[in-house]
C-alpha cells in the first residue's frame, strides 16, 4: 500500500487538518485536533495491517476497531523484529480522549491538546520512518500549505527553560496539564538522543551487517524513552547522577503513568515539585545529548546493553 494507498492518504489528510486546527488554537478547534489525530492514527494502523496482508474487516460491513488493529500489529511485531509499533500506550490515551469527547459535551483544554499533538507527531515520525521509510516532516508538506507547516513547527517548538518556567506557573491553575506538558518536553529530549543514536551512519552500517547489533539497537531504543533508565545512560557517558535524581526519575514514571490513565490525582504542590525537578535535571540531559553526538556508538559497547540489563 504505502503512499498511494487511499487509507494512507486519508490518514495524512486528517493529520494535516489536525495541524490546521492546532495552529488556530480556539476552543472548538482543539476538539477537532483530538478527533482528527485519533482518526489519522487509526487509518495509518489499518493501512499498515493491509500492507502486512491482514484483513481490516471483522465482517462484510464493519472494519476492526483501533484496539483490534493494535492487538494484531503487536502480534506481528512479536513475530517479526522488522515491524515497529511505537508508543502504543500514548495512542491508547489519545483514543480514550477521542472517545470521551464523542460521548460528552465539552472541549479539551490547551495543555491536553498540545500533549496529544506532540505524542501523535512523535508516533507518526517514528512509525513512518520505521515501517514505511518515510519522514513525516517531508510527507506532510504534500498535504499542508507551507505557511501552515511553518506555523506548526514554530508553535510546537519548546523553548526549554522559559517553557518550563511557564509550566511551573501554570501548575498553580492546571497542575495535571502542566505536568503532562513537562513530561512531553522531557520525552522530546530523550527522543532526540535516541534519534542521534539510531540515525548514526556507522550504527546503521553495523546493524545491516550484524543482526545482533540490530537487536541491541532495538532493545536500546525501547529503553531510551523511559525516564528511569536515564541514570544508567548517564553513567555510561560519565555524567554524575545523585541518588535523589534516581528516586525522582522513578517517581516521574509512576506519576506519569498514573495521571495519564486517570488513576491518580495530583496536587498543585506535587506538580510544581516534579516540573522543578525536570528543570533541574535538564542540563544533565543536554550534556548527555552532546556526549552522545560525540560518540553515539559508545553506548552499544556497554556490558549492560549486551546483557540486556540496562
Amino acid at each position: 500500500m504505502g503512499y498511494d494507498s487511499p487509507l494512507f492518504q486519508s490518514a495524512l489528510e486528517l493529520f494535516a487538518h489536525a495541524i490546521e486546527h492546532f495552529n488556530r488554537g480556539d476552543e472548538r478547534d482543539r476538539k477537532f485536533v483530538i478527533l482528527h489525530l485519533a482518526n489519522a492514527v487509526e487509518l495509518i494502523l489499518k493501512d499498515f495491517l493491509l500492507d502486512l496482508g491482514e484483513s481490516i474487516y471483522k465482517n462484510p460491513k464493519e472494519t476492526v476497531s483501533i484496539w483490534e488493529a493494535i492487538r494484531k500489529l503487536k502480534e506481528k511485531e512479536s513475530e517479526d523484529e522488522k515491524i515497529r509499533i511505537p508508543s502504543t500506550n500514548k495512542i491508547e490515551i489519545l483514543i480514550d480522549e477521542r472517545n470521551a469527547l464523542q460521548h460528552r459535551y465539552g472541549f479539551p483544554n490547551e495543555i491536553t491538546t498540545i500533549f496529544q499533538m506532540e505524542n501523535t507527531y512523535n508516533f507518526l515520525k517514528e512509525f513512518l520512518r520505521e515501517n514505511y521509510g518515510l519522514e513525516i516532516d517531508e510527507v506532510i508538506k504534500d498535504f499542508l500549505p507551507e505557511e501552515e507547516f511553518a506555523s506548526f513547527q514554530l508553535r510546537r517548538k519548546i523553548s526549554t527553560e522559559n517553557e518550563l518556567d511557564k509550566l511551573i506557573k501554570l501548575a498553580k491553575i492546571h497542575p495535571v496539564g502542566a505536568l503532562l506538558s513537562a513530561f512531553a518536553y522531557l520525552e522530546s529530549q530523550l527522543l532526540e538522543i535516541r534519534d542521534i543514536i539510531i540515525e548514526n551512519p556507522q550504527l546503521r552500517e553495523l546493524s545491516e551487517e550484524n543482526r545482533e547489533v540490530l537487536r541491541d539497537i532495538r532493545f536500546l531504543t525501547m529503553r531510551l524513552m523511559r525516564f528511569e533508565y536515564l541514570p544508567k545512560l548517564m553513567s555510561i557517558y560519565e555524567i554524575p547522577v545523585t541518588e535523589e535524581d534516581i528516586k525522582m526519575l522513578f517517581k516521574l514514571r509512576h506519576i506519569r503513568n498514573s495521571v495519564s490513565h486517570g488513576r491518580e490525582q495530583i496536587t498543585q504542590k506535587e506538580a510544581m515539585e516534579l516540573i522543578k525537578f525536570i528543570k533541574s535535571i535538564e542540563p544533565k540531559v543536554k550534556e548527555l545529548k552532546e556526549k552522545v553526538k560525540m560518540d553515539p556508538t559508545l553506548i552499544l559497547s556497554s556490558e549492560e546493553i549486551k546483557r540486556r540489563t540496562i
